[in-house]
């Protein structure tokens, strides 16, 4: 057998998981299923009826676009801010400068509740009565109570001055108290009902306070990319909650509506101050400009140089005109003064411009021309030709003399002509300049005249816009119920129930699975090729060591003589003398009560047992005498010779007899080496059927190891709830190895009671408590 299942090194356990094993966890620990669950409904019914109800309120709002809504007006951006950011918009909602301006609104930093059971319940403005503080706030954040007495008259509980309330005082009267002057007052709410009955009323700090509240609000997009806004507040009392949210979309719009107002008086008086100052400087340009005129005698500076140019191009004309009679009267003069010419005629229409000395050069051609005729006819020494020629003498002198005056009379003309045309040149010469300068004064009016305009336009548009100012805000949805917030009170008991049995059934899932110690005999069977004879349920602790009994049909019994059965077949072809040991991994495993129950169930079919204590290094129990009865070592170290002289019967079952392991000897491993035991061994075959023999634990001490030389089966004991499952491999290791001969396995101290994985569930309920290693117990 051993050739056949060969030890294998990296042995591992073997595990599955069953449905159905869960299942009869839940089925075989019901009550405690049951507990949990009744606990958690009840925890959960006192949270339902503790806790307030927090009811869930919504509004829905749109930001318009500034520009859009204000198109009309062409020029309005540069007095208008840009658009509206929504996430910056979102950030104004919830600061704390507009929850602050709520809260002063509606009077939230004083609140009123009543005792409702197991809760308090937030009156708001359903309070029967009203505190005010005539010095506009309290002094310190308190809380106290007010008790109506009568329709008059009231007491105060909880303040300093007078914690019980002893004080009387009378509705609507001023009184001093330590949180400030303050004044109680009846409302509409307060009836006979309201008598006797305390409302608390609660001075928060108003920091705190705000705070508070903003952390009950939620403001988002409703659709992204849209301008529109859904804010969401959560409260007690469903009417605050309205009210904070209506109120808080007003304070925006105030807000709003003011920094528009704010911006437009301040743009109107800017613009009313820019007016009276360009007014005044455009006055003083226009002074400037008349001043500037009068100094310089024009009117018009394109007239006048238009007039300069004119007496310019009449003086250059008279120039040329006059030098050009220069010029012909000395042309004159030469020939008149030329000796070669005296007898010429002088020429006639020269276009010298006077009359007088063409009538004088007429007056002397026609007189030259008589003179040659008389001289022709009468001689030169004529009395006419004489005459003639002293007359053109004289013409020639008057002439010329004619000509002299003209000339010089001619050159004054000219010179006058030259100096009014330099004149006017100069005249000309400054008028560029004098415009330019007046161009820029003329620039500086204009720019200014446009200003004045622009402005009285801009004026009148900020005044259309002061009376056309809207918000920019759009109430889509005033405050609505959007449910309540938080679990349902039949989601929270649904909870509860389904908590009630998950927390117990993980326990029980997870207790298993953290326990590494044997949990039944799947653990066995599934991970140990050893044979197994079968298993032990637990005892009851009032239960006798030795159970087996003749008539017993109990499954502790039973159990055994199932054990009994298997015995037979695994050695029943075996000497007719069988010898079983007993040993076990760790102490308090059960050997001694398996061998003494199973010798019992032997000794029950008649057949010849005999039980050998051999864990001598405990030694046997005294007797009544205080003395230890001769046992096993005092056959072994050979003080006792005969094997009658050890041989007891059993106080259990007469048809038992029973070896003690008698006093505890020196060198107990020497002894069990010794060929005595052999010759014991030899001995006990020749008269009994079966010889049991309770040996240590294996590997804690060497005499199990030395004992098995004389087994012919080794049944190892496993005792649930003791044994680690990682030591399994060991036990697998001693079958394969063969260390110790033909083994097999008994369960010991199996829980029925418990289902679950590695449990067989039959109903069964036996436990008992002993163990191996307890020096105040001694064996029987």
């Amino acid at each position: 057998m051993n050739e056949e299942k060969p030890y294998i090194e990296h042995w591992s356990m073997k595990s599955e998981f069953n449905i159905r094993v869960v299942l009869e966890v839940l089925i075989a620990r019901w009550h405690w299923f049951a507990l949990s669950v009744f606990l958690c409904l009840g925890l959960a019914y006192v949270y339902v009826r503790t806790v307030p109800v927090v009811y869930k309120r919504e509004a829905v709002v749109q930001l318009k676009n500034k520009v859009k809504t204000e198109e009309a007006f062409n020029e309005k951006q540069m007095f208008d801010d840009s658009n509206n950011n929504v996430d910056g918009e979102i950030l104004i909602f919830k600061s704390r400068l507009m929850m602050g301006e709520v809260i002063s609104r509606l009077g939230l930093d004083i609140n009123y509740s009543m005792d409702d059971g197991l809760k308090d319940r937030d009156l708001y403005a359903d309070s029967p009565v009203k505190i005010s503080f005539p010095d506009s706030s309290f002094v310190k954040p308190t809380l106290f109570s007010v008790v109506p007495l009568s329709d008059s008259r009231f007491r105060i509980k909880g303040l300093e001055d007078d914690p019980d309330g002893v004080m009387e005082y009378t509705f609507d009267k001023l009184l001093d108290s330590p949180v400030g002057r303050m004044v109680v007052s009846r409302t509409s709410f307060f009836d006979e009902s309201s008598l006797n009955i305390p409302v608390q009323v609660t001075c928060a700090e108003r920091e705190s306070l705000i705070t508070s509240r903003l952390a009950d609000l939620e403001v988002g997009r409703s659709v992204k990319d849209a301008n529109l806004l859904t804010l969401t507040y959560q409260d007690t009392n469903q009417k605050r909650g309205d009210d904070i949210l209506n109120t808080l979309i007003q304070v925006y719009v105030d807000e709003s509506m003011q920094d528009k107002n704010l911006v437009i008086r301040n743009t109107a008086f800017f613009i009313d101050e820019r007016l009276k100052l360009i007014n005044e400087e455009l006055g003083d340009v226009e002074n400037h400009i008349e001043d500037y005129r009068k100094q310089s005698k024009s009117a018009d500076f394109g007239i006048e140089a238009k007039l300069y140019l004119e007496n310019k191009n009449r003086y250059d004309q008279d120039v040329t005109e006059l030098t050009n009679q220069v010029e012909l009267i000395g042309l004159v003069q030469m020939f008149l003064h030329d000796p070669l010419k005296n007898e010429h005629l002088l020429p006639v229409n020269s276009g010298i411009l006077s009359a007088n000395i063409e009538e004088l050069i007429g007056k002397y051609n026609n007189t030259l021309l008589d003179r040659d005729k008389l001289k022709v006819n009468a001689g030169e020494n004529s009395p006419a030709v004489k005459e003639r020629s002293m007359e053109l003498a004289s013409l020639r002198t008057t002439i010329s003399q004619s000509l002299r005056n003209m000339k010089e009379t001619i050159e004054m003309k000219q010179a006058y002509a030259r100096h009014s045309q330099m004149l006017e040149m100069n005249r000309i010469g400054t008028i560029p300049t004098r415009e330019k300068y007046l161009l820029s004064v003329e620039r500086q009016q204009k720019i200014k005249e446009e200003l004045f305009i622009y402005l009285l336009n801009k004026r009148e548009e900020n005044a259309l816009t002061l009376a056309t100012a809207d918000s920019n805000l759009r109430i889509v949805d005033s405050a609505y119920d959007a449910g309540k917030a938080g679990s349902k009170t039949l989601v929270i008991l649904l909870g509860a129930l389904i908590a009630g049995i998950l927390v117990p059934g993980m326990v029980f899932y997870i207790q298993p699975l953290l326990d590494v110690t044997i949990r039944g005999r799947k653990d066995i069977e599934d991970n140990l090729t050893i044979p197994f004879l079968g298993e032990i349920p637990r005892k009851s602790k009032k239960a006798p060591f030795v159970v087996v009994r003749e008539q017993d049909r109990d499954p502790i019994s039973e159990s055994f003589r199932i054990i009994r059965s298997n015995l037979d077949f695994m050695l029943q072809e075996k000497s007719e003398t069988k010898s079983i040991m007993f040993t076990s991994f760790n102490p308090e495993s059960g050997k001694t009560f398996v061998a003494s129950n199973l010798a019992v169930a032997l000794a029950l079919t008649g057949k010849r047992i005999i039980l050998v204590e051999m864990d001598i290094r405990k030694g046997s129990e005294k007797g009544e005498d205080r003395k230890v009865h001769p046992g096993l070592t005092n056959y072994l170290s050979g003080n006792v010779q005969k094997t009658e002289d050890i041989i007891m019967k059993s106080s259990h079952y007469e048809g038992l007899d029973v070896i003690a392991s008698g006093p505890i000897p020196p060198n107990p491993a020497e002894l069990l080496l010794s060929s005595r035991l052999d010759d014991l061994m030899a001995e006990l075959r020749g008269k009994y059927d079966y010889i049991l023999m309770d040996t240590v634990p294996y590997r804690m001490v060497a005499d199990a190891q030395v004992i098995s030389r004389a087994a012919d089966l080794c049944i190892y004991i496993v005792r649930e709830g003791r044994m680690d499952r990682r030591l399994l491999p060991e036990i697998e290791k001693l079958y394969v190895t063969g260390k110790l001969p033909h083994m097999a396995v008994v369960l010991n101290d199996a829980c029925y009671q418990q289902a679950g994985y590695g449990y067989y569930g039959y109903g069964y309920g036996y436990g008992y408590g002993y163990g191996y290693g307890n020096n105040n117990g001694k064996k029987k």
